[in-house]
């Protein structure tokens, strides 16, 4: 048989343990926004007060690319000099559409984390 304490004992220790993978979970998203949406933005402002919206796909005087263009997965974006308005537009499209996909899908997923929560909470 089940005594009162020991239920409250386990219902405790579930939740505690909800909200340690909570916790986990919003660090998560936060570290995915953090590592790609902020870039995004941060380089597009310092393109945009350069007036140069070319900027972060081409190399600096050190010969490096930006936070946009530096990883091999990224050297698709890299430009060695400034190209047509074309080539700029879908890089910019691929990178705002990847921080908005990602952003939207963070929240999203961090809603249905806490409407689930809310809805099993014990």
């Amino acid at each position: 048989m089940i005594r009162e304490t020991d239920m409250t004992g386990l219902v405790w220790g579930v939740r505690l343990f909800l909200v340690i993978v909570s916790v986990a979970l919003f660090a998560m998203f936060f570290f995915v926004l953090w590592l790609l949406v902020r870039p995004v933005i941060t380089e597009f402002l310092r393109a945009r007060s350069a007036g140069d919206m070319w900027l972060p796909f081409l190399p600096n005087e050190r010969g490096d690319y930006g936070p946009l263009a530096s990883n091999r997965w990224w050297s698709v974006f890299r430009s060695e000099s400034r190209g047509s308005s074309g080539e700029l537009a879908w890089r910019w499209t691929a990178w705002v559409l990847t921080s908005v996909g990602l952003t939207v899908g963070s929240v999203a997923a961090m809603w249905a984390w806490v409407r689930a929560l809310g809805r099993t909470w014990v």
